[in-house]
């Protein structure tokens, strides 16, 4: 039995001699890995198809105890992200947290989307990529059943007050009246910008573009976030932030 769907290589293995065992986010199925036989080698019909941030149409034979990759047609590799370490070092990053995160055998039209308008963005010199780092964090979360609630105070309903407090813990935002102990202190600018990741459309989500303190304090949020909603540490996430220093 075959099937073919839409999908991005996330991570690529040596499997054998010349072998590679790939992990993809599919349009149709969520992550999913397959062996690509002989994939490694130069000449090999899947050794594009194969390399980490090729996007395309993918076709697998689908066998009793696991899936191999038979053909694809990439469409874009995203090569320029290559060009700077800490556009590449993000660009993993992303891919990490989509093969920890994103769900598997369940169609991820949403999640694959928002992925690939992030790299895509990643590749223009203009855009800061720790900043696409940021909303690729805070959305990608709401996508994958961690959605704070930052609608308004947890507590007593107040939409805004400058500072506010957010509980990374339990997603929860509180007016400076109803602060919690554990509650972050936020800027107001830094909240707006939270809410705008998270309940913009798509269309308009990367309008975002943050600067000076509210971007350094939007990168340490979505950050923080995500470590404590999955108590996960990321290997390429150690890296960006050594870079960083």
């Amino acid at each position: 039995m075959t099937f073919t769907t839409d999908g991005i290589v996330l991570r690529a293995s040596p499997a054998g001699e010349s072998d590679l065992l790939v992990f993809l986010l599919t349009e149709d199925r969520g992550v999913i890995s397959a062996f690509a036989k002989s994939a490694r080698r130069p000449k090999s019909k899947l050794h594009a198809g194969s390399c980490v941030f090729s996007y395309g149409s993918f076709t697998f034979f689908e066998g009793s105890s696991a899936l191999k990759l038979t053909e694809c047609d990439v469409r874009e590799t995203f090569f320029d992200l290559r060009n700077d370490i800490t556009v590449l070092s993000a660009a993993q990053y992303l891919c990490e947290l989509t093969l920890r995160l994103a769900p598997k055998e369940t169609p991820a039209h949403e999640i694959l989307r928002l992925l690939l308008n992030t790299l895509h963005f990643m590749t223009k010199p203009e855009r800061n990529p720790l900043i696409l780092k940021s909303v690729f964090e805070m959305r990608f979360a709401s996508l994958s059943g961690y959605m704070p609630d930052l609608v308004a105070c947890a507590e007593c309903g107040e939409f805004e007050t400058d500072p506010m407090y957010f509980d990374f813990d339990s997603g929860l935002l509180y007016c400076k009246n109803c602060r919690k102990n554990g509650a972050k202190e936020l800027s107001l600018r830094t909240v707006d910008a939270m809410r705008h990741i998270c309940y913009a459309p798509m269309n308009r989500l990367f309008s975002i573009k943050p600067d000076g303190k509210t971007a350094e304090s939007l990168y340490l949020a979505c950050e923080e976030y995500i470590k404590r909603q999955t108590s996960y540490e990321f290997k390429t996430l150690e890296f960006i932030n050594e870079i960083r220093k």
